[in-house]
């Protein structure tokens, strides 16, 4: 398609260098803290594709010793970014049901980082990777425990009151009517700019899609990126939701969909791992006050499927137009094809 990414800048941004970042970064935190803070270290992690996440080291900070920085760069799989919609949500909820990491400061001025950014408490946790051997290692009472929770947490997020907000002003124009719309448009204006050849399953799906498109029975805040793999654990606890970048107000249904997604059931039957499809409905219908339509659950899987696989066309398209130098990300687009199959075996049980 005729539209591409960012190209990664010829000089290094701030943020990829990191004695000028630190040095920026605790100007920064100095004038909105009105106090003296220094960085006193960062330090980068090596996971993901999208936003660059450093765990740093504070002094003069009373708020945290250590906290999280997410940036966006121009050339994420997922660019360009806004650090708005993720601090905003997570401003809140803070305090209620969900857990989720404290949030400190954001900003989509590149003048101060080179990007947009946002800091945020650092949870103590380890992240249960969605791969098999890890998954299948869970015993049952851990395994309960991270269900009840993911659920729970899950149920009090689509209960939450976001019009007592400032969330509210999202919600110009979303409404129960036209939620799955919304989403549609908005992935099939990411296909075109992501993809690299003619995909004509693509437009299959997206044509269903539109056919089936299900009234939701509220508009919530949607997470978009609910699994195993997404949150912190710690003694068999959920201590905080992860990797809010595609939250949006929708369906909630589209929450489920995507953590129903054989992708993330790390090779069991079990959704994300964690409980059977009956125990999990049974449990996030008693928590969040919903009813779950079956016919919903389906279209927002075929739906989960389809961003699955735009996801991984983003990748190699950032392989591609030379944007990351990373194996995995052609290794990525090998799942497209596979992926489609999933989508048109649903499509072809249809009556």
């Amino acid at each position: 398609m005729e539209e591409t990414q960012a190209a990664r800048p010829q000089s290094a941004a701030t943020f990829e260098d990191v004695e000028r970042l630190r040095l920026r970064l605790a100007e920064y935190m100095s004038s909105a803290s009105g106090g003296h803070v220094i960085v006193e270290r960062l330090s980068k992690f090596p996971a993901g594709f999208s936003w660059i996440t450093y765990g740093v080291k504070l002094s003069g900070f009373p708020a945290a010793r250590e906290v999280i920085l997410r940036i966006g760069p121009p050339y994420g799989l997922f660019a360009p970014y806004s650090a708005l919609p993720e601090f905003e949500s997570l401003s809140a909820i803070a305090g209620g049901a969900i857990p989720a990491p404290r949030v400190y400061f954001a900003s989509d001025d590149p003048s101060f980082l080179g990007a947009p950014f946002f800091l945020c408490e650092k949870v103590e946790g380890d992240t249960p990777l969605p791969w098999g051997s890890q998954v299948q290692a869970l015993g049952s009472a851990r395994r309960e425990s991270l269900a009840a929770d993911f659920i729970d947490a899950l149920a009090a997020l689509h209960r939450f009151d976001w019009r007592s907000t400032p969330l509210a002003k999202w919600g110009a124009g979303v409404t129960v009517d036209n939620s799955a719309s919304l989403q549609i448009d908005d992935w099939h204006k990411r296909f075109e700019r992501w993809a690299l050849r003619p995909h004509p399953m693509a437009h299959r799906t997206l044509s269903w899609l539109r056919a089936h498109a299900p009234m939701a029975t509220r508009v919530s805040i949607v997470h978009g990126d609910y699994r195993l793999g997404n949150f912190l654990e710690r003694d068999g606890r959920i201590s905080a939701i992860l990797d809010w970048e595609l939250v949006h107000l929708g369906d909630p249904i589209e929450d489920l969909g995507w953590a129903f997604l054989p992708q993330y059931r790390g090779g069991t039957t079990m959704v994300c791992g964690l409980a059977s499809e009956a125990d999990f409905l049974a449990r996030y219908e008693a928590r969040s006050g919903l009813k779950v339509d079956p016919a919903a659950l389906k279209f927002y899987l075929v739906f989960s499927l389809l961003k699955l696989a735009f996801t991984h066309m983003a990748a190699a398209r950032c392989f591609e137009d030379g944007l990351f130098n990373d194996l995995r990300m052609p290794a990525m687009a090998t799942q497209i094809a596979p992926v489609f199959r999933q989508i048109a075996r649903i499509l072809e049980r249809e009556p």
